[in-house]
């Protein structure tokens, strides 16, 4: 605090001798450099520079406290602010800050902005980070949670030829050194679908088996949902689809509720658009490795897009968790990416 030569009021307070709980009615003044406190037969009078001021807290009173432990509580805040400005004193920046009303704005503008950008960048990083670290058996009895949900009503058992199973198993073994296991479930209202889980497990539908038409087409969507497993999209996902989950599993080391959300969060939500290009990528290089085309992979594409129709409904369709098919056909469809 500093003075300049401005009239300054004298300011009604409430003065505490720091010894006993007891409250002095007393005034407050500027006396040149010094505050000066009157109660009753006590007069005071203390530098400026020796005093520490509270900053405003809406209506509540300030605290002007002195070097002994002695303070003044005021609750007239114009008559204070008037004798502060008389002093010459100037409250910090962020006080001041925070009582205009611009300056507000904009730092709720830029709280908004990091948010956003956690959410869009940093979530991401964290959960691609932390999908790694999550310990097997937790990935196997989330997935098993999983499937246990997709049995319970979702899907049913499979009608196909147990023959034509076990050839897709038996073809798939051939083409990947990924752990894996491979089931048939009839899709019902799903309809032609295909399901990864984290650990590995592979589920086709009936109905995606018969729209393929030969096996090489059911391979070719095995290998895409073959890269989610591989790259841990599932894991990350999960992660992703909770930033509490996320902060228990990765630093606290609970999964109770990361194991809790499974089945919702990996067959509710989409993979991004660049785990899908990711997994096409992936897809397409074990298909040109077993001299396939990834026109394979375009192909069952559009036929689950003409199966599916252009409503792509809420129903679990492969497509509706797929985004972004007609540029990923088209990428699929380039000679340079066909190409061996």
């Amino acid at each position: 605090m500093s003075t300049s030569r401005s009239e300054a009021p004298q300011v009604a307070a409430l003065y505490f001798d720091g010894v006993s709980a007891r409250a002095h009615v007393a005034t407050i003044s500027l006396d040149g450099e010094a505050l000066r406190l009157q109660a009753g037969e006590l007069s005071r009078r203390e530098p400026l520079a020796s005093l520490r001021l509270s900053e405003p807290m809406g209506l509540a009173p300030r605290l002007i406290t002195f070097a002994d432990g002695a303070h003044v509580e005021v609750r007239d805040h114009a008559s204070l602010a008037a004798l502060l400005d008389a002093s010459g004193h100037s409250d910090r920046l962020a006080v001041r800050a925070a009582f205009d009303a611009r300056i507000v704005l904009v730092c709720l503008a830029g709280l908004v902005l990091v948010v956003w950008l956690g959410m869009r960048y940093g979530l991401p990083w964290a959960a691609a980070v932390a999908a790694p670290q999550v310990p097997d058996a937790v990935v196997a009895e989330l997935s098993s949670r999983t499937l246990d949900f997709i049995d319970d009503g979702l899907l049913a058992p499979s009608s196909l030829d147990l023959a034509r199973q076990q050839g897709v198993r038996d073809a798939l073994t051939t083409w990947t050194d990924l752990p894996h296991r491979l089931l048939f479930r009839a899709g019902g209202r799903v309809g032609a679908n295909a399901f990864a889980l984290p650990d590995g497990t592979l589920i086709v539908t009936d109905e995606l088996v018969a729209l393929a038409g030969d096996d090489d087409r059911v391979l070719a969507v095995l290998m895409h949902e073959l890269g989610h497993v591989d790259m841990r999209h599932g894991m990350r996902m999960l992660l992703q689809g909770s930033a509490v989950a996320l902060f228990m599993t990765w630093y606290v080391g609970d999964v109770s509720s990361l194991l809790s959300i499974a089945p919702t969060v990996l067959l509710q939500s989409g993979y991004s658009r660049d785990m899908e290009r990711e997994a096409d990528a992936y897809a397409a290089k074990l298909l040109r490795k077993r001299g396939r085309s990834p026109l394979l992979l375009a192909d069952m594409l559009e036929r689950l897009a003409r199966a599916h129709g252009v409503s792509q409904d809420a129903t679990g369709a492969w497509l509706s968790s797929h985004p972004d098919t007609a540029s990923r056909i088209e990428a699929l469809r380039r000679s340079d990416f066909a190409a061996d």
